[in-house]
């Protein structure tokens, strides 16, 4: 049980140790009021208490935002925010709020209603209306008398089980148990509580995100390897409005109770003047440059995001340094550096055209982030043996260089047969070979992709990286994107761009001399057979066969058939030989050999058939907008790494349900799967059925037999993965500055 084990733990360490929960020195909750934006409604206040804590700040920005998008104009709505309060054993607590959701009788005075939410929850009603149910005898509504993650409660009624000092000491088991037997509980509609893949679009009015591995915001990377969420897009969608919108739950007009004290410590700042002419209530002018060094440790965290977002918005050109201590002393916050990321990046967002850097110590640990627009400079390919992989990284890096106007320059990596001292040795070699303006690394493949990073991670620079295929490794947290195919069912990630087929579009081989296939050009009809071969999960069992039938299928249509062979099928061309009629022709691959007609087919033929183990080829012919035909090659018998990959993967992604229904937290060997594919130490099997079935699904192919669909427009998901690329990563604006290089040492 990792979640929990991490828990208890962390538990045992003062918690001035922690950075994810700071002391709990709060009284009282923070209160946000949203004031009638009409003619005030006579109707009462509607109180919601809001259970959160230091990494779930994302959620509780986007379960406010909910509230603010389907409140009723009239009515005047209070949000409380339960978090570090005081009083309360918070180290063997599921959350870092459990109990806090039994304390809002208390907190209300014993009177009135209240709604009661968990922060991994979003609404799609008008809380009001739950707040204004009826709730008959009942002293709590909820959608079962062990849930209580959703609640309504009629506070004067729960006084007597949920007293002060009840909720302080006894478990949240204990505590709806007393309820239970005191009959309080009164059945609330599921729609107010609507648990991940219990979403329904027109019933759903609360839906809880409860499984903590599959939450979108990623709040725990170190405690869970995250899933997709069952709703897909809702939340993800929801954040977006929110960030477009400018939504921040408190500002510098309205700022948190504990900004003052950080706002009275300026006067020891030495920047104190500027800072505080920047964070007045007036907008603070423009600035070229703006260099913050210290103070932000000591923003509360109710206030950092709108701190981040006035520095952002007053400065082109950002420095943030910062020396955190290591043990949290009163005034002075220590956090993780997963919420300095985030916090960072979401102000980014909100201002892309600001260039930042972050460099931050805690103790030994050390951080360097930059963002904003990438820097001035050219687009490297890094380019090894293998031309699949190149061509991927070739094609991909010519369109990012063509829409940012940036130069292109290719850098070969010297082969070696033992890439582990490639990796190691020649990675910082490689660093005098790259052009001294170089901005963004492309590359393709293992070796190439070690390279990269190793690169990245000893410039002391800002280097922007893509990396393609299934072996790119994990994606990076901060500063790259990996793009790979889907059928490769990698774990997902936000930086992790799913395409549906490689991106080696428009480099296939030219033929130079086409004069031995003038036959072929000159026939009235023409399709080509593209033949792979063996891999070492697939096996070319019959060529004769597919060579018999593919021939047979040609004539039947009046058409010459042109055979284009490659590397892989040089052991089977005997077989393709007997298998072919006297009038077809077959081209034996050659290396470096002017007179491949690979391109010559791709361009005109009419029909084409390929063999469905080669994604490169299928992707040339997809884009190439011919009618396509696959020939599946069968698989071969697994060998022991492969079962046990497989194993391996069946075993993370394997659902277990707890007496709710809900999906229960990853633990145990389950964990240990799933964190084993997170860190690419074992790839899942790829799964080329399931790129074949999405290919017919798109009208792109149809099996070999049935009639090839014609593909009606260009398939331009190329295009479409450079432009998230280029927005992504900030290529397609000007840098505001050179090269950035770290101060507090190299990386």
């Amino acid at each position: 049980m990792a979640f929990y084990l991490h828990r208890l733990l962390r538990s045992m360490l003062p918690p001035a140790w922690d950075p994810h929960r700071p002391p709990a020195l709060e009284i009282m909750p923070e209160c946000i009021v949203l004031e009638p934006q009409t003619a005030p409604s006579p109707l009462p206040t509607v109180r919601i208490y809001l259970g959160t804590e230091r990494g779930q700040f994302r959620a509780e920005r986007v379960f406010l935002w909910s509230v603010m998008k389907h409140r009723d104009p009239a009515r005047r709505y209070e949000i409380h925010l339960l978090r570090e309060l005081a009083g309360f054993q918070r180290g063997a607590w599921l959350t870092g709020f459990t109990n806090y959701r039994f304390l809002v009788p208390e907190l209300t005075g014993f009177s009135g209603r209240a709604i009661y939410n968990d922060t991994d929850q979003i609404y799609l009603r008008d809380p009001a209306e739950l707040f204004d149910l009826d709730m008959g005898d009942a002293g709590f509504l909820s959608i079962n008398d062990r849930d209580t993650s959703v609640m309504l409660i009629d506070c004067e009624r729960m006084a007597e089980v949920w007293g002060s000092e009840p909720v302080r000491r006894a478990s949240r088991k204990a505590l709806e148990a007393a309820a239970r037997d005191g009959r309080l509980w009164g059945h609330l509609d599921g729609g107010w509580n609507a648990r991940d893949s219990e979403y329904d679009a027109v019933r759903s009015k609360v839906v809880h995100f409860t499984t903590l591995q599959t939450q979108p915001w990623r709040p725990f990377p170190d405690q869970f390897v995250y899933l997709d969420n069952p709703t897909g897009r809702l939340w993800p969608e929801l954040e977006d409005e929110c960030r477009t919108a400018g939504f921040l739950a408190f500002t510098a007009e309205r700022p948190s109770r504990l900004w003052p004290t950080c706002y009275d410590s300026l006067d020891r700042h030495p920047n104190g003047s500027l800072l505080r002419e920047l964070l007045t209530e007036e907008p603070a002018t423009g600035r070229d440059k703006l260099t913050i060094d210290g103070l932000l440790h000591r923003v509360p965290d109710p206030d950092l995001p709108w701190v981040l977002e006035r520095l952002f918005a007053c400065s082109s050109e950002l420095h943030l340094r910062l020396r955190e201590p290591r043990v949290a002393r009163p005034g002075c916050s220590r956090r993780s550096a997963w919420f300095w990321q985030q916090q960072l990046e979401w102000a980014s967002r909100r201002h892309p055209h600001t260039r930042w850097d972050f460099h931050r110590r805690c103790g030994h640990e050390r951080q360097w982030l930059v963002g904003g627009p990438a820097q001035s400079g050219s687009i490297v390919v890094l380019t090894h043996g293998k031309p699949g992989h190149n061509n991927n990284a070739l094609a991909l890096a010519s369109v990012l260089a063509s829409r940012s106007g940036r130069p292109l320059f290719e850098v070969p990596v010297p082969f070696s047969p033992d890439g582990f001292v490639v990796e190691r040795l020649l990675g910082r070699g490689l660093m005098t070979e790259l052009p001294t303006d170089a901005a963004v690394i492309v590359a393709s493949g293992w070796l190439p992709t070690r390279v990269a990073r190793r690169a990245a991670e000893g410039m002391g620079r800002d280097l922007r990286l893509v990396l393609l295929g299934r072996k790119a490794g994990r994606p990076p947290e901060h500063g790259g994107l990996v793009v790979q195919c889907g059928h490769f069912a990698m774990p997902p990630h936000p930086n992790r761009i799913l395409t549906l087929l490689p991106m080696n579009a428009g480099l296939t081989t030219e033929t130079r001399d086409s004069s031995p296939w003038q036959d072929w050009l000159d026939a009235p009809r023409r399709v080509a057979l593209l033949v792979g071969g063996d891999t070492h999960a697939h096996r070319l069992a019959d060529p004769q066969e597919l060579a018999r039938q593919v021939s047979a299928w040609a004539r039947s249509q009046g058409a010459k058939l042109l055979v284009v062979t490659g590397r892989r099928t040089l052991p089977r061309i005997p077989g393709l030989r007997r298998g072919l009629a006297s009038d077809d022709l077959l081209y034996l691959w050659r290396s470096e050999d002017g007179s491949n007609p690979y391109g010559l087919a791709l361009k005109h033929a009419e029909a084409v058939v390929v063999t469905g183990e080669s994604e490169s080829m299928l992707a040339d012919a997809v884009r190439a907008r011919l009618p396509l035909n696959i020939w599946p090659l069968p698989a071969k018998q697994d060998h022991p790494w492969q079962r046990f990959a497989g194993w391996v993967d069946a075993m993370a992604t394997r659902h277990r349900y707890n007496a709710r229904g809900s999906l229960r937290p990853q633990q145990g060997l389950r964990y240990f799967c799933a964190r084993l594919l997170e860190r690419d130490v074992i790839l899942p099997p790829r799964n080329l059925e399931a790129l074949h079935q999405a290919l017919y699904q798109r009208g792109l192919a149809a099996p070999f037999g049935m009639p090839a669909p014609l593909p009606e427009q260009s398939f331009a998901e190329l295009d479409d993965i450079a432009g998230t690329i280029i927005g992504r990563l900030g290529l397609g604006m000007a840098s505001l500055q050179p090269p950035v290089t770290d101060p507090l040492g190299k990386r």
